[in-house]
């Protein structure tokens, strides 16, 4: 199963909200994926097992290189979310 790392800077609030939209388009479309919400501050690259990170927050370039990251501001301000989504489905989707 695929699984996507939800992060922010505290891991509480703006994590939260991108959490109920993204667990609402995952069960409208039809896709499986374990998510799990991080404070940027607790990732390292030896610590990441997620096939895609949604970030609201800056991401250091050595968790860039760990996993894929996805400008997750569009989820908070509604301004690009397709996007977004159009993004994570793919990535989901790839086997």
């Amino acid at each position: 199963m695929k699984k996507v790392y939800i992060v922010c800077a505290t891991g509480i609030a703006t994590s939260s909200m991108l959490r109920v939209k993204i667990d609402d388009f995952l069960h409208e479309n039809g896709l499986d994926a374990v998510i799990s919400q991080y404070r940027i501050a607790e990732l390292t690259p030896d610590r990441i097992d997620a096939d895609v990170i949604i970030a609201t927050t800056e991401v250091p370039p050595e968790i860039k290189e760990a996993a894929y990251c996805i400008n997750g501001l569009p989820l908070l301000t509604g301004v690009g979310e397709s996007v977004v989504f159009d993004e994570l489905e793919k990535i989901l989707n790839e086997k």
